[in-house]
């Protein structure tokens, strides 16, 4: 049997497809809308965790330590016994196999059969990075908007909502800086513990700590139009030289950085109970918006959809610090297959071990009375405008 190779690929080597499909999924990481806020701790966002060893099942688990809430004893009053529980919560993930498949035609015909070119194979596998990065994305706006089904927990619609009505302006920004601080006031949602802010710095006044809003492409129009936001947003500093990466920044505003991110484009299949990673062709990845009754809400990309609806509302997402997971097991594979007519075609295959979802915290002894953190939305909160 002959050994497929090119200058680059060694087709018969594990190891070295998965490395140069590594590197071509780095190439693509750049058109990623959440590369700015992905990182391997809770301190970021996108909680990122690489395990190469995880296939099928496997499950990776978050664990997270409360502070102590408890009582003091005065004087001489018996304190042993009365000593405070230490909480803990923790959240799990659990991976998947996923793989996105390109036709090749009958392109890739070599002058000896079995020895392919590579410039073909790169033109695969840059197509197929592409179209990972845009299903990764998208898998995350899902999964923060509320649409995207998980092993552990199925559709995880919002806990809490803030419902603006059909009203967003520079005051509407102050009023929900206030219920971000109170943690209370949420259309949708009780008293919780309020969101960790994530940190970002500024060339003005260094590390600063905010919350990002994210907002699509009706909302930030809205926002621009109130005179408030007009004459107070031209005076402020709205990214600083450190902080380069994070695109689409509208403004900053106390503890709110509201950046703009792109509608979603593409195909999901109709259903009110989310959808997975393999349910959406990703045309472009971003924030869906939707209309009709509550419960029955048909999404941006499902049959029925539109835009001219009269009850056209869009959802953004203020998120903290941890609001979401993305796990990935195996290392990233490139696979290559002639079809069984006489090797006239073929396909290329991107394969990905991985999965996405927000951060669902299960406390494992005590819960807290007011300050709570299980069984929420940990680092997302929604935010819905009427927007016709």
């Amino acid at each position: 049997m002959s050994t497929e190779t090119t200058a680059t690929v060694d087709y018969a080597s594990e190891i070295v497809r998965k490395r140069w499909m590594s590197e071509g999924l780095l190439q693509s990481a750049s058109n990623s809308f959440w590369s700015a806020y992905t990182g391997n701790s809770k301190d970021s966002i996108v909680y990122q965790i690489n395990n190469e060893n995880a296939s099928a099942g496997h499950t990776v688990v978050f664990d997270y330590e409360g502070n102590l809430a408890g009582k003091a004893v005065r004087g001489k009053d018996t304190a042993a016994g009365k000593g405070e529980d230490k909480k803990m919560f923790s959240d799990k993930i659990t991976v998947d196999r996923y793989r996105w498949v390109a036709y090749n035609g009958d392109a890739f015909d070599g002058v000896n059969i079995g020895n392919l070119s590579i410039t073909q194979h790169s033109d695969s596998r840059s197509k197929l990075g592409d179209l990972f990065i845009r299903a990764k994305d998208q898998a995350l706006f899902d999964a923060a908007q509320g649409n995207l089904i998980t092993n552990e927990d199925g559709m995880q619609a919002p806990s809490h909502i803030i419902d603006l009505g059909n009203q967003f302006s520079f005051n509407t920004l102050i009023d929900i800086e206030i219920a971000l601080k109170t943690s209370t006031g949420f259309t949708t949602g009780g008293i919780r513990r309020p969101l960790e802010p994530f940190m970002i710095n500024s060339n003005m006044d260094g590390a600063k700590q905010v919350y990002i809003f994210v907002v699509d492409h009706h909302m930030a129009g809205i926002l621009r139009k109130d005179s408030d936001f007009q004459s107070i947003i031209q005076h402020g500093d709205i990214r600083g030289n450190n902080n380069r990466n994070i695109k689409g920044v509208v403004g900053r505003m106390g503890c709110l950085l509201v950046v703009e991110a792109d509608h979603f484009f593409g195909e999901t299949p109709n259903t009110t109970q989310g959808w997975g990673i393999e349910s959406s062709s990703v045309e472009r990845q971003g924030l869906r918006q939707y209309h009709g009754s509550a419960g029955n809400e048909i999404w941006t990309g499902q049959d029925g959809f539109d835009y001219n609806s009269s009850d056209l509302h869009s959802r953004g997402l203020i998120l903290g610090k941890g609001a979401m997971q993305l796990a990935f097991g195996k290392m990233p594979d490139y696979r290559f297959a002639y079809s069984s007519d006489f090797n006239i075609d073929s396909e290329s295959c991107l394969e990905v071990w991985m999965e996405a979802r927000k951060t669902h915290l299960k406390n494992e002894n005590a819960q807290y009375k007011q300050a709570k953190v299980s069984n929420l939305d940990y680092g997302v909160i929604a935010v819905d405008l009427q927007v016709v």
